[in-house]
């Protein structure tokens, strides 16, 4: 915590979005992550090499190794936003125009779905209260606010007292668990195999309905002849047909 302080402090200009400190075999490995990693670093690497000198004598961290990430989109970054309205307060900016800038700069990034600024403090008389500054949607509770909410926080110590600052940003590939989205390939495929299950089935239809249309035609002439004249009937011809052939 005295190092996130530290840097905090010293990288205020710098855009400075946290700190990652691991301890190794080789010494203490620390990870920047910082929008503008040029000022960290320095001309030449002098500034890097004075906080490396600072952390190994202030703090007695055994050969620390500093490594600078930069945040790729710093809007959608909440502890670089909320040092951001910190620095704009404690230059005197209003604090109501300050917090609907920071908020606008959020949602105009693009890639997130709400956001949420909180300043508490004694921020317009000796009475201390809250402001909240509101945009988009955001999760309050469950599994999607613990992963897809970035949280940041930063103080601003002005004459009156301190204020807290708290950004809060929902990113838009959040999954939230109430979208429903559609496999369009699987369902095409699906409509094809029922299409072609849906002509097979007409077609053996048609083919059942011309057959069984013959074998009720041949079942009426059946039904007609009585059995006893189909036993009676001779394929020898009569006695008079032959008489009158002859004569």
């Amino acid at each position: 915590m005295q190092i996130n302080e530290y840097l905090r402090s010293e990288l205020v200009r710098a855009g400075f979005a946290g700190v990652d400190v691991q301890k190794t075999p080789l010494g203490v490995r620390i990870t920047l992550r910082t929008s503008r990693p040029g000022l960290v670093i320095g001309k030449g690497g002098k500034r890097i090499q004075e906080i490396t000198d600072v952390l190994q004598e202030k703090f007695s961290l055994e050969m620390p190794q500093i490594e600078v990430e930069e945040v790729q989109n710093p809007d959608l970054n909440a502890q670089i936003m909320a040092e951001r309205l910190a620095y704009s307060l404690d230059r005197g900016r209003h604090y109501r125009r300050a917090g609907y800038y920071i908020l606008r700069k959020i949602m105009d990034s693009g890639g997130a779905l709400g956001a949420e600024i909180r300043v508490s403090g004694k921020v317009t008389s000796q009475r201390a209260r809250t402001q909240i500054f509101r945009a988009g949607i955001m999760t309050k509770s469950g599994y999607p606010s613990q992963v897809g909410v970035d949280k940041g926080v930063a103080q601003c110590i002005q004459k009156s007292g301190t204020l807290g600052v708290v950004v809060k940003i929902q990113h838009s590939d959040t999954k939230k668990g109430d979208e429903v989205k559609l496999k369009y390939e699987l369902l095409t495929k699906a409509q094809k195999e029922a299409e072609s299950k849906i002509a097979k089935t007409k077609v053996e239809y048609m083919i059942e309905e011309e057959t069984s249309g013959v074998i009720e035609e041949e079942k009426e002439i059946i039904d007609e002849v009585d059995e006893e004249a189909i036993s009676e009937i001779s394929l020898a011809p009569e006695e008079e047909e032959v008489k009158e052939e002859e004569k």
